[in-house]
Formats: structure tokens, sequence, C-alpha cells
């Protein structure tokens, strides 16, 4: 079934999805999101991508991609025209994304296992 825009399947906590909804929020493309109960995953959802792990984005083409880091790629080559993942501006939203993001994720979500880091 081909739909105008990608669907996300994510999950709010997953720090991959999370990684995915930014890279296509930051990169300005419009995207359906639909948030999946990991206890009761849609058919809809494993039938795009049967290993029922999130994110996966479906494409309006019917392509599944099911790996947060091949998503952030894709959105690479759609809104910067990047081809390789050689080049710095596709590196430098890796590290925003991966580097610097997880870490302060794991920050606010466990900030009692984290009493030297000041969240203000």
């Amino acid at each position: 079934m081909l739909h105008q825009k990608p669907i996300l399947y994510s999950f709010r906590r997953c720090p991959y999805a999370i990684r995915a909804r930014m890279a296509l929020v930051l990169a300005g493309i419009d995207f359906e999101l639909r948030e999946i109960n990991l206890r009761d995953k849609p058919e809809l959802f494993l039938a795009a991508s049967p290993k029922g792990t999130v994110p996966v984005l479906v494409l309006p083409d019917g392509r599944v991609i099911d790996e947060s880091l091949d998503i952030v790629e894709w959105v690479c080559e759609k809104s910067l025209g990047l081809k390789t993942k050689n080049q710095e501006q596709y590196c430098n939203l890796l590290n925003l994304l991966d580097q610097d993001f997880r870490p302060a994720s794991r920050h606010i979500k466990y900030p009692d296992r984290y009493p030297d880091v000041n969240l203000d």
C-alpha cells in the first residue's frame, strides 16, 4: 500500500527511535508518526519489519528502513544530498544525534545514576 509521506513506527523512550525522529525533524521531512506499544505490536508494523524492533521507516514507495543509522543516512541523502558517510555534514549530524543526545537522554531518564550532572 503506497502512502503520501514516510511512516515512522516508534516508541517514545527508545533512544534509537528518538534519534530517527530527531533526524527527520531536523531535516524538515514531513512524516507520520505511529507510536506503538511494544507489548502489543500492530500487524502492519510487523508486516513492514518482522523483527519487531523500532524504529521502522516505511517510505511512500513501500521500501522499509528498519535501523536507526540507516534512517539517518536516508535523511541525509534526501534532505542534504549527502551520498557517503564520510562527508562532514553527515558526521556532524550523527555526532549530534549519537554522541551528544544519547548520553544526555540517559542523564534525564535516570538522574539518580548521575548525581554529579547538573540538569538545569
